[in-house]
């Protein structure tokens, strides 16, 4: 399992928590323009596979937009999977919160929305100590205690200075 990716994810949540929704595969408020132009995702949020696919690099914000507003993933799952490299059971149980082991499933659909990243991250820290070897599990450790700033591979404010400078 790629737990140096998977920590990237869980941080990219942690420090954008409005970046994150585990019911849509990608949204922007401007879908249509991000995807049609060259126009910065508003509103921009995506699942656990979206952005392992954004911090793997194999995705921007507009090719998640391209495939789909909600879940509709199939081969994107897949590769988001490969990413990690984790079998077809853990891709399932990872990227569908509705497949989640206890207490983390009926927090997730008793928590509100701006708890939702939260579920999530600890979520993805279990499954890291769940299916992660012993060496696995240290560097998961040694990568969360040295997080002091996000590591987005992605732009994680997509409207940056020149974009507002221009409107």
């Amino acid at each position: 399992m790629n737990v140096e990716l998977l920590e990237n994810v869980r941080q990219a949540i942690v420090f954008y928590p409005g970046r994150f929704s585990a019911a849509q595969w990608a949204f922007a408020r401007n879908a249509d323009a991000v995807i049609d132009g060259d126009a910065h995702p508003d509103g921009f949020k995506c699942c656990i596979a979206g952005h392992v696919l954004l911090q793997s690099d194999r995705m921007d914000e507009r090719e998640l937009l391209e495939v789909g507003g909600f879940h509709t993933g199939g081969g994107m799952w897949d590769e988001a999977a490969d990413a990690l490299g984790l079998t077809k059971a853990q891709c399932r149980e990872l990227f569908f919160p509705s497949q989640w082991d206890k207490p983390y499933k009926q927090n997730y659909y008793l928590c509100a929305s701006e708890e939702e990243s939260d579920v999530a991250s600890s979520y993805l820290e279990y499954f890291i100590h769940k299916y992660g070897t012993e060496a696995e599990r240290e560097t998961a450790e040694r990568l969360a205690a040295a997080a002091t700033h996000p590591t987005p591979s992605h732009d994680p404010n997509p409207v940056g200075p020149r974009a507002r400078a221009a409107v």
